[in-house]
């Protein structure tokens, strides 16, 4: 066996397991165009955005594992994940909110039902996009961007 072919096999599996059983995207978005439109939109370093199915599975994730990760205040007396706000937020209209994170940092959240294109059903899809930074923007800011890259991306 050549040098370097042990783990390009392992890669081929690994991304072939990747693509079986896992939670999908609804038919007609491409996850490609997904993640382009929404890092176009409001894509930084400290960007988490999560979709997820009503029951708070998530299907999909954009932006790194840090920032989906940390603890940042909710700006309603709290700290937590991006996860456990959308847990807590999977039923409602849309919402933002935005408050300082630090003497210096803000935090701008954005949560609510996946919007629908034009001709398109409703996907009954709930997503969280949340910004914390120096140059976070408003919530109000990531909800509108964020949708319309929901619905360019085929939603």
């Amino acid at each position: 066996m050549r040098p370097g072919a042990v783990p390009a096999f392992v890669l081929v599996g690994a991304l072939a397991l990747a693509g079986c059983g896992g939670p999908k995207l609804p038919k007609g978005v491409d996850e490609d165009a997904l993640t382009q439109a929404v890092g176009r939109a409001i894509g930084s370093p400290s960007t988490c955005v999560l979709i997820a199915e009503p029951g708070g599975k998530v299907l999909w994730t954009g932006g790194g594992y840090i920032s989906c990760a940390r603890n940042l205040p909710t700006c309603e007396g709290k700290t937590s994940t991006a996860q456990d706000v959308l847990k807590a937020n999977l039923a409602g209209e849309a919402r933002f909110i935005s408050c300082d994170s630090s003497p210096t940092n803000r935090v701008g959240w954005a949560m609510g039902p996946v919007p629908a294109g034009k001709g398109r059903e409703a996907s009954g899809l709930r997503y969280l996009a949340v910004m914390e930074g120096e140059r976070a923007l408003p919530g109000i800011e990531i909800q509108d961007r964020v949708e319309r890259a929901f619905v360019r991306a085929g939603f």
